[in-house]
């Protein structure tokens, strides 16, 4: 069973569609953009009722009635928006249901998006639709309003450990790899198919231990990769929360074990207060990754921003 099958979004649309109240268009927000794609077919196998043939058709992106675009790394265009709104008033081929599965709106230029707006409102009726974004900032209100929002919260460590025991069973550091990843799927995914956690995670105590001017603008080029500043940032901000508990005294709740003599030595350079406002830093940049024009900046900014309310 897919981890996404226990999540709220999940849930939800299952109840709908059990219950005959389907909406006519849902917008999935969910931070996963590696597994967001995969995210939207499981819903749509839920939306269109499908059995085991027209799971494996909507898996491999073949079904008639269930039209996903844009196609795997493209952008959804003006263009796509057109064919979206003719191909609405063409009645579906196996069934008595046409969904279109837009994924990545987080990307759609406002003139794309306005063009969908009267189908979403007013589709016909045998249509629906499932939209899906990293984030919704980029997503216009007058979108927003017409679908029925599924935020996809983060997984427990519970939830990903259990995951990764059944996919990745040569994995020892299961459970290493939960509390890193941040809650997201994808992050744990891509960790268990690298490098070693450990050797990560002290890579990343040794950076808070040792954070510097030289270091934070090293740091910024070494991490200017979005994946790599990705998995960078989740342990980072799991370091400097378990500095903090070594500040505090909670050696009984840190989370990273055998790097406790490196974390102490970095509790005595840090305020508890610096440590809290790290966390914070730290996330919203974690936020805002998908934004930054200049990736290197906003790292370099980052850490010298850590260093400096020290």
């Amino acid at each position: 069973m897919s981890i996404f099958c226990q999540s709220k979004p999940y849930k939800i649309v299952a109840g709908d569609a059990l219950q005959g109240k389907l909406s006519h268009a849902y917008l999935l927000v969910c931070p996963d953009e590696r597994n967001l794609r995969g995210f939207l077919k499981e819903l749509a196998c839920l939306i269109l009722g499908a059995d085991r043939r027209a799971e494996d058709l909507i898996g491999r992106e073949m079904y008639a009635d269930c039209i996903i675009l844009p196609p795997p790394g493209g952008k959804f265009t003006v263009a796509d928006a057109r064919t979206v709104v003719d191909e609405s008033y063409i009645l579906p081929v196996e069934g008595n249901k046409k969904l279109f599965v837009l994924d990545g709106v987080q990307d759609m230029n406002a003139s794309a998006q306005n063009k969908l707006l009267k189908v979403l409102e007013e589709p016909p009726e045998s249509v629906c639709f499932l939209l899906g974004a990293v984030n919704d900032f980029a997503v216009l209100s007058t979108v927003k309003s017409r679908a029925k929002r599924l935020d996809l919260q983060r997984f427990t460590d519970r939830e990903i450990e259990k995951q990764l025991r059944e996919d990745y069973p040569h994995r020892k550091d299961a459970a290493e790899i939960a509390a890193v990843s941040g809650g997201v799927w994808g992050r744990a995914q891509s960790l268990a198919e690298g490098g070693d956690v450990e050797k990560a995670t002290e890579e990343a105590v040794l950076f808070a231990m040792n954070l510097s001017v030289s270091s934070a603008v090293t740091g910024a080029r070494k991490y200017a990769d979005r994946e790599k500043a990705a998995a960078f940032l989740t342990i980072l901000r799991l370091v400097y929360r378990d500095i903090l508990m070594v500040r505090l005294g909670r050696k009984d709740l840190l989370l990273t074990r055998g790097q406790e003599e490196y974390l102490a030595r970095a509790a005595a350079r840090y305020s508890p207060a610096a440590l809290v406002r790290a966390q914070e830093k730290i996330a919203e940049t974690e936020r805002d990754l998908k934004f930054n024009a200049n990736l290197a900046t906003a790292l370099e900014t980052l850490f010298i921003g850590i260093l400096e309310g020290r």
